[in-house]
């Protein structure tokens, strides 16, 4: 054997023994801390003064350990793993499919959610319940009525409500799985221009998008506004899914780096495309997270679309799930993703193209009118007014809502009212009063315009005009305001 093979061959065995040291080292360092925890959960559980729920300890200890690593990973039991399953499907619960609340009369249906039981059924925002499957709940609070309202996809459930101006009905349907939708609201503009607002990336997700390209594409779509702000994020495979179809197969999505360097791998488009060439501008603000981020990084790195609004939020880490032999999950951070131009988005984000403030804020004042339930309040009254059958025609009569508005002044609270109770000593407090009151009277004329919006909308929510009344909002918002004076899409 020649003298270059048994260098190499020294080398190799002590490159190999160096590394077997190192691991054993490893394994020796982690047996000895398993052994310290050991006898400390034993001392601790022999000393204590009172009896230790041993189980909720160790998932406390489990949690916290975790915490300390990073705000993503944690630790699930059993049971918290089954809803897991179902959160990631954006199953949210079984129900009737709306919001309620508590009045002072009983618990009131606020807003039932588009597609869903609730709004098949003809349930209607202001609709007092009065009777869950013949038993009597006005004289529950809200979380005992909500209990009843929940149950199991499928099952059966009577309601009977007092709906304002009407009069006792009774409705009978089933319950369904409430569902996040990932695709909220889409709609064509001018006939050309869509506008897609897209939620998260959870099961099924990727199918929702492609479902609302193809039909606007369908009804002449040239051009495409995807709103991802507040985008939640989800799963990196739903992210290559909906990538794919604005890219053809094989494109580079992200890709993943453990510490393991041989398990790095990346995520391709493999899917069919719908369209390549389609114009696209896509908004992201600081709540535009996880997969979000990967979809919007990868979308600018080819150019593929022009992003506009605020740097996303920056979680450049992915979560992996690990299971216990019980049925208990260890989700932990297993990997940083890159941007397929090699860029971590990790702290500090995926840089929009085009920078603008994404906040709408209303006046305080005309906040407050809104956060006083007038506006919904007439929208009830105005539809409970008309024909069961009838449709909204989009006009409103502004001396109408007027006249209501000014016989509801008192649920209006301005943000100064809060302190107007301790000046009562003080004889400037009774003209301060009548000052406050003249400008609430004021807002109709001052705010005219933006108060006529928002009974538009709430009106054509009473019925279940949702696409209208969510494109409304938008094309009041100071985005499309932005969008429309730099002509970068309208």
């Amino acid at each position: 054997m020649s003298f270059k093979i048994k260098a190499a061959l020294a080398g190799f065995l002590i490159l190999f023994c160096i590394a077997f040291a190192v691991v054993e080292s490893r394994q020796q360092q982690l047996q000895q801390q398993l052994d310290l925890f050991s006898e400390f959960y034993t001392m601790l559980d022999k000393n204590y003064v009172d009896t230790l729920n041993l189980p909720d300890l160790m998932k406390r200890s489990m949690r916290k350990t975790l915490g300390e690593l990073d705000p993503y990973s944690n630790y699930y039991d059993a049971e918290e793993t089954k809803k897991r399953d179902n959160d990631w499907k954006g199953i949210l619960y079984a129900g009737i499919g709306s919001t309620v609340k508590q009045t002072d009369s009983g618990v009131v249906i606020v807003e039932p959610t588009e597609g869903l039981a609730a709004v098949k059924a003809g349930l209607r925002a202001g609709d007092l319940i009065l009777e869950i499957n013949h038993q009597n709940v006005q004289h529950l609070v809200l979380d005992s009525v909500i209990r009843r309202l929940k149950g199991n996809e499928g099952d059966s459930i009577q309601l009977t409500l007092q709906r304002p101006l009407k009069g006792v009905i009774h409705k009978a349907f089933k319950r369904e799985n409430i569902t996040s939708k990932a695709v909220p609201l889409y709609y064509l503009q001018n006939d050309s221009v869509g506008y897609i607002l897209f939620a998260h990336f959870l099961s099924g997700s990727a199918k929702a998008l492609k479902g609302a390209v193809v039909d606007l594409k369908t009804r002449g779509m040239k051009k495409l506004v995807l709103d991802m702000r507040g985008n939640n994020g989800g799963l990196v495979e739903e992210c290559a899914s909906a990538l794919s179809i604005f890219f053809p197969p094989g494109k580079l999505v992200c890709s993943l780096r453990l510490k393991d360097s041989t398990a790095n791998y990346s995520y391709k488009t493999s899917d069919t495309p719908v369209d390549t060439t389609l114009p696209i501008i896509i908004l992201t603000d600081r709540h535009t997270i996880s997969s979000g981020e990967i979809f919007a990084g990868c979308m600018k790195d080819f150019k593929r679309a022009t992003l506009i609004g605020d740097r996303t939020y920056g979680k450049g880490f992915v979560q992996g799930t690990r299971f216990f032999k019980n049925g208990q999950t260890l989700y932990v951070t297993v990997a940083r993703y890159y941007t397929p131009s090699g860029n971590f988005i990790g702290a500090k984000g995926v840089d929009p193209d085009i920078h603008h403030a994404t906040a709408d804020t209303l006046p305080a004042h005309l906040q407050a009118v809104i956060n006083s339930g007038i506006i919904s309040e007439y929208s009830i009254q105005y539809r409970n007014n008309r024909p069961d059958e009838g449709v909204f025609d989009g006009d409103i009569s502004f001396n109408s809502f007027k006249s209501f508005y000014l016989s509801k002044l008192s649920a209006i609270k301005f943000p100064e009212e809060s302190s107007i109770g301790d000046l009562d000593i003080y004889p400037s407090a009774k003209a301060l009063k009548a000052e406050i009151k003249n400008r609430k009277q004021q807002l109709l004329t001052v705010y005219q315009k933006e108060l006529e919006t928002e009974i538009r909308k709430e009106i054509l929510k009473r019925y279940y005009q949702f696409t209208k009344a969510g494109q409304i909002g938008f094309e009041q918002s100071g985005m499309h305001r932005f969008l429309s004076s730099h002509n970068y899409a309208w």
